[in-house]
């Protein structure tokens, strides 16, 4: 019974020496990934915008005619919504999600609060990794290598952390993004519909040619 009890917890021990190993990569290479998903999110921009105003709507927009109307409309729309996007993408980005002031202490009523609570829910309030207290809905980030107030989690998406101060512009972030999405399927649909129609008729007619020939 000894036997066994002390290989399981020679196993227990090995699987979490691996565990920790393997989280610890993860987090340098999420950690690494930031910046580069920063850029990728700001090509999947550009790409848009470049389909949408370069090769579709622009050509068009300042004619006078009901198709340059309709495109005048839509660039304004989608540069709206675009610039939007930007702007809550970068401030949840670029905003400070929620740092624990140096030295911070649990205040008194919430330490005698505390006395009536076991150890494992006391122990929840004091970080090991930062050797500090942390206020409630505190939580370590082993990305960023910090407790983070109020944090929801490590978006790889905004190379940040999301919480109690940039929570805000990442909800904006999504709705815009979302709105802007299904504005740009909406008034790219016609267009890609037409494009394809007139391959798809120019592919027939090269085929019909060589037969002829």
């Amino acid at each position: 019974g000894r036997g066994y009890l002390a290989g399981k917890r020679t196993t227990m021990g090995v699987g979490e020496m691996w565990w920790n190993v393997f989280a610890s990569k993860a987090c340098q290479f999420l950690r690494a990934l930031g910046s580069v998903m920063v850029l990728i999110v700001l090509g999947l921009v550009g790409l848009t915008y470049y389909t949408t105003v370069s090769l579709v709507y622009g050509p068009l927009a300042g004619t006078d005619t009901n198709d340059g109307r309709f495109a005048t409309a839509v660039l304004v729309i989608y540069h709206v919504l675009i610039l939007m996007v930007l702007w809550s993408y970068f401030a949840c980005v670029l905003t400070e999600p929620g740092k624990v002031p140096d030295g911070w202490t649990p205040p008194q009523e919430d330490e005698e609060a505390a006395l009536g609570k076991s150890n494992s829910e006391k122990l929840r309030r004091f970080c090991r990794k930062c050797s500090a207290w942390k206020p409630e809905r505190c939580h370590h980030c082993s990305v960023c290598g910090r407790c983070v107030l109020k944090m929801d989690h490590h978006c790889v998406w905004v190379a940040n952390c999301v919480g109690a101060y940039n929570y805000k512009f990442f909800l904006l972030f999504l709705l815009y993004t979302f709105v802007a999405t299904v504005f740009d399927a909406v008034v790219l649909l016609g267009p890609f519909v037409d494009f394809f129609r007139d391959l798809d008729a120019s592919d027939h007619g090269r085929g019909g040619g060589g037969g002829g020939g």
